[in-house]
C-alpha cells in the first residue's frame, strides 16, 4: 500500500511539472511507469516466492511427520520387550493363567532368590576368572522354578482369603481360571523340573535343597500364626 501511494504521488508530481502543452515529458513518465511496473512485478514475485516457500515447508513437515510415524510403527512392530509382563501377555491365552500363577509377570521375587546365588558363585570362582556360567544357569532356572512353586502353594492355601481381598481377587485360582487340581498338577511339574536341576549338584547341595522344601510349603501357613511370615521366607532364601 505504501509503495502504491508513493508511486501515485510521483506520477501526479510529474504530471504537474508539464510543459505548456499539458503533456508530461516522455522520458520521466516512462521511467516512473516502468519503475512502478517493476515494483509491482517484484512484489508479486516475492509474494509467489514466499507462498511457494511456505507451501514447500508445510509439505516437508508433513512428509517428516509421516516418515516418523511410519518409522515408529515399524520400530514398534519389530521391537520385543523381555519384561515379565510382556512375555506373559504375548503367551497363548490358555497358558497365561499358569504364568501368572507362578508370578512370571512380577519377577522381583525370582531376582531376590537368584542374586545371592550369583554372588556366591562369583566369590567361589578362581582369581582372575569368570564365574561358572553353567552354575549360573542352573541356579537361575532353580530360582525361577522354586519361586513359582512357592507362589503356587501360597495361592492354593489362600484361595478363600484371596477372594475377599481386592489386590488378590484376580489371581488365577481365586478367580476360578485354574482349579486346585490343575494347580496341583502344575506344582508337580515345577517341582519335578526343580528336582532335575538339584540332581545336577553335589550331594551336600541336594540335601540342603531338599530340606528347604519344607519351608516353601509351610511359609504360606505362617501368615495364619504370626505377623512375621517373612522370617520363614528369609530362612528359605538363605538356604
Amino acid at each position: 500500500m505504501f509503495c502504491a501511494r508513493l508511486s501515485r504521488r510521483l506520477i501526479l508530481t510529474a504530471m504537474r511539472r508539464t510543459d505548456g502543452r499539458g503533456t508530461c515529458p516522455p522520458p520521466r513518465l516512462s521511467t516512473l511507469s516502468s519503475c512502478f511496473l517493476q515494483n509491482q512485478t517484484a512484489r508479486s514475485k516475492d509474494r509467489v516466492h514466499s507462498e511457494s516457500t511456505a507451501l514447500r515447508r508445510a509439505l516437508c513437515s508433513q512428509s517428516r511427520v509421516r516418515f516418523r510415524y511410519r518409522k515408529t510403527q515399524r520400530c514398534g512392530s519389530r521391537s520385543f520387550s523381555l519384561s515379565g509382563a510382556s512375555v506373559v501377555n504375548s503367551a497363548p491365552a490358555h497358558v497365561q493363567p499358569y504364568l501368572r500363577l507362578m508370578r512370571l509377570d512380577k519377577p522381583i521375587g525370582t531376582w531376590l532368590l537368584y542374586l545371592p546365588c550369583t554372588w556366591s558363585i562369583a566369590l567361589a570362582a578362581e582369581p582372575e576368572c569368570l564365574p561358572d556360567l553353567g552354575m549360573l544357569a542352573l541356579f537361575g532356572t532353580g530360582a525361577l522354578l522354586m519361586r513359582g512353586a512357592g507362589c503356587t502353594i501360597n495361592d492354593m492355601w489362600d484361595k478363600d482369603f484371596d477372594k475377599q481381598v481386592a489386590r488378590t481377587a484376580s489371581r488365577p485360582i481365586a478367580s476360578g481360571e485354574i482349579s486346585r487340581m490343575q494347580a496341583l498338577v502344575f506344582l508337580g511339574g515345577q517341582l519335578s523340573l526343580a528336582l532335575g536341576v538339584l540332581l545336577c549338584l553335589n550331594y551336600y547341595s541336594i540335601a540342603l535343597g531338599a530340606s528347604s522344601l519344607s519351608l516353601v510349603i509351610t511359609y504360606p501357613l505362617m501368615k495364619r500364626i504370626t505377623y512375621w511370615p517373612q522370617l520363614v521366607l528369609g530362612e528359605c532364601c538363605r538356604r
